[in-house]
């Protein structure tokens, strides 16, 4: 094995400069076309649902009950593939996993589009699951090792604004082919397309820094670092890589749980990064892509092809505010102050959503409240998609130590997924029990309590490299082990 100072050196500054625009580009396609697989395939149903004849209710709709269990298929499936996909990766590299999610996603949209019946929906929705449980799982995890500290806020949450930017394509393809009288089957053949994105650029991506050095590849590991990063922080993280490989040697040797979540200040970043999950999740952003024209048909009175053709304004509305603050100031503004301040926005507009309900009157002619409703729901977006969802991607991915990055990852996409499936599925009863009010009021109290949570949990990781940001979390930890 060569150096670091001899590998270091063996290429041109201005070669090195070229190669890391390069990487810097190439892993812009990839949170793209991974972001926008994630985000499309969660949001073409909505629009599918309301159209949809395959269902056992009046002129063959999906039940409530059918719509939660069709939404809900795939992200039960998804915290499936996010546990195989973070136990998997240090075994098999980041390569192979988004390469696997991209080549599930293709066929499970193609059994979307031809579906018979609700069961074979489910059956594709779920192999679906599959497909973003891995990549939604990784991706984040590889774009924050491939990136140096200076940039890795902005490059990380390119994966995040394309979710919600995928929704906004999904409602926008979804409106125009109701507008074109075309059926709700082509809405869900268009999700093939990210699918197909995803899997050129799976093709030539390299597996990551970390995953080189912990199968004896330092060469190319070396290399690598120094592409996609400065040379002073390439060699700190080299060096902080390798001494994390000699760490989790030793420590298998000695049957050592500091490789685990047996550890108590491993534990407590589990708990965080759980909980930033669940924030996400929490928020409640995902009740409106995925029921936006069933609430508003239902709960506001419009005719289902207005329906459709409303939900396009307030996902726009969504993916300017995820642009904005996902690639705008993320690196600019400190971590928790976003979310702290995304939280209480959040919190704000959920209870002007509820009140405003008070004044809405489905039978009526008059639509003045229900508009006024949608801009309170505009306006609620701008604070979660803006701040809370692309700040909680980006902190996932950076508080787990480099030894159970993959496992931690997982697990807190375990949590995502699985709060994603408990909301979609009940949100149709809750909204027909509870009302619009009750449950945005709902909503809004649990989100006190997330935001309690960030307050008292979230570290800051703004200007600081992965592995700063591991030493600071065990030296805490130890700190409050020994009180």
């Amino acid at each position: 094995m060569s150096s670091f100072e001899t590998l270091a050196k063996a290429e041109s500054p201005a070669e090195l400069s070229k190669r890391r625009t390069r990487y810097t580009r190439l892993m812009i396609c990839l949170g793209l076309c991974a972001g926008g697989l994630y985000g499309y395939t969660l949001t073409a149903l909505s629009g599918a649902l309301i159209t949809m004849n395959i269902g056992s209710g009046q002129l063959g709709r999906p039940t409530d009950f059918e719509q939660g269990l069709i939404t809900s298929a795939m992200l039960l499936s998804a915290a499936v593939g996010a546990f195989a996909g973070g136990n998997l990766n240090n075994r098999l590299g980041p390569k192979k996993m988004i390469l696997t999610g991209a080549v599930l996603a293709i066929p499970g949209a193609v059994i979307c589009a031809v579906t018979p019946s609700i069961l074979i929906l489910c059956l594709g929705r779920v192999i679906l699951g599959l497909a973003i449980g891995f990549t939604s799982t990784i991706v984040p995890i590889y774009l924050g090792e491939m990136t140096g500290a200076a940039n890795r806020g902005r490059i990380v949450s390119v994966n995040s604004v394309m979710i919600v930017v995928g929704q906004l394509l999904a409602v926008s393809v979804n409106a125009i082919l109701t507008q074109m009288g075309i059926g709700w089957r082509a809405m869900l053949w268009a999700a093939v397309v990210p699918g197909i994105l995803l899997l050129l650029i799976a093709f030539v991506i390299k597996d990551s820094p970390d995953y080189l050095i912990r199968h004896g590849l330092q060469d190319q590991a070396i290399q690598l670092l120094t592409e996609t990063r400065d040379l002073p922080e390439a060699e700190q993280t080299f060096k902080s890589l390798s001494q994390a490989r000699e760490n989790s040697s030793q420590t298998a040797a000695q049957n050592n749980s500091d490789s685990s979540f047996a550890t108590p200040w491993l534990r407590r970043v589990l708990i965080i990064g759980i909980g930033l999950a669940l924030i996400n999740q929490l928020s409640g952003q995902n009740m409106v892509n995925y029921y936006a024209p069933t609430i508003f048909t239902k709960t506001l009175g419009f005719a289902p092809s207005m329906s459709i053709l409303a939900t396009v304004p307030v996902i726009l509305v969504s993916a300017i505010a995820a642009t904005i603050g996902g690639l705008g100031f993320i690196d600019k503004i400190n971590r928790r102050t976003i979310l702290t301040v995304g939280l209480v926005g959040t919190i704000i507009f959920l209870v002007a959503i509820g009140i405003s309900y008070r004044f809405i009157d489905p039978s009526s002619s008059s639509r003045t409240a229900s508009w006024v409703m949608i801009v309170m729901m505009m306006i609620y977006l701008v604070f979660v998609q803006g701040m809370v969802a692309p700040v909680t991607w980006l902190l996932m991915a950076e508080v787990f130590p480099t030894s159970v990055r993959g496992k931690g990852m997982g697990y807190a996409n375990i949590a995502l997924n699985l709060a994603n499936f408990l909301l979609s599925l009940i949100f149709p009863l809750l909204l027909n029990g509870l009302g619009g009010s009750g449950t945005y009021l709902l909503f809004a109290l649990i989100n006190i309590g997330c935001l309690v949570f960030a307050i008292t949990m979230i570290p800051e990781t703004r200007g600081k490299s992965l592995e700063e940001i591991e030493a600071e979390e065990r030296a805490l930890g130890q700190r409050k082990s020994k009180n």
